[in-house]
């Protein structure tokens, strides 16, 4: 029901019937706690003695007068100050009602952008680290590279040296390398670009660790990681 049919409808008391009911549902179900509305709702029974009077009861409980809901009832309402007055009164809270709704969905929408604001923080946060993890992974791979060339040329220059102590400087500048960097990362990085790291180093137990991990802070890739703890264990 609009406002004007309302405001309408306090002020001509007799215009209110059974027509009106589905209206006055409606504007008691968006203000419980209008008196007016309640009242107009047991007038509009008129022709229903055993809906009327249990209307009548619910408006008694909300009637700012009961000697008031009494006159609109009768149709006695001589005094129409009093009911103007009492129109005012619902008129003035529904405003304030409608005030109260309309900052509270505000709220909820500036809530709701906050959360979509992190989330999106969170996914770049993510994507960031990502990015970082690559770019290290590729330098220290570089690195091995350099110095896997550094080995072979000096090699090269002194052919003299044992064969084998080609695979022994290999092996120890890997492992200074590589266990240098390593060593950086192995308190509390659980990514899978560690994991590919400790698997690039042959220390398959702590790739299968970090991949175990993984399982559990992202349950969603599950089979995923699962699969790479396959191919480590059957390595």
């Amino acid at each position: 029901m609009t406002k004007e049919t309302f405001t309408y409808l306090v002020a001509n008391l007799s215009e209110v019937s059974a027509l009106e009911i589905n209206g006055l549902e409606e504007t008691i179900q968006q203000y419980p706690y209008c008196s007016l509305a309640h009242t107009l709702l047991a007038k509009a029974y008129e022709n229903d003695d055993l809906a009327k009077q249990a209307k009548l009861r619910k408006a008694a409980a909300y009637s700012l007068s009961r000697n008031a809901l009494r006159r609109i009832m009768n149709g006695t309402f001589a005094n129409h100050s009093n009911v103007s007055t009492t129109a005012k009164f619902d008129s003035d809270f529904l405003r304030k009602l409608e005030t109260i709704l309309e900052a509270r969905e505000d709220e909820d929408k500036r809530k709701q952008q906050e959360y979509q604001q992190e989330v999106l923080s969170d996914k770049e946060f993510l994507s960031y680290s990502t990015v970082a993890e690559d770019m290290l992974l590729n330098e220290i791979a570089q690195k091995q590279q350099l110095q896997n060339t550094i080995i072979e040329n000096f090699l090269l220059k002194d052919p003299g040296l044992i064969r084998s102590s080609k695979s022994q400087l290999e092996a120890m500048g890997k492992q200074e390398d590589l266990s240098l960097n390593s060593g950086k990362l192995d308190k509390g990085i659980v990514t899978e670009s560690y994991a590919k790291i400790l698997t690039m180093q042959g220390r398959k137990e702590k790739a299968i660790g970090v991949y175990e991990k993984l399982i559990l802070k992202f349950p969603e890739k599950k089979a995923y990681f699962a699969s790479k703890i396959q191919e480590l264990s059957e390595f």
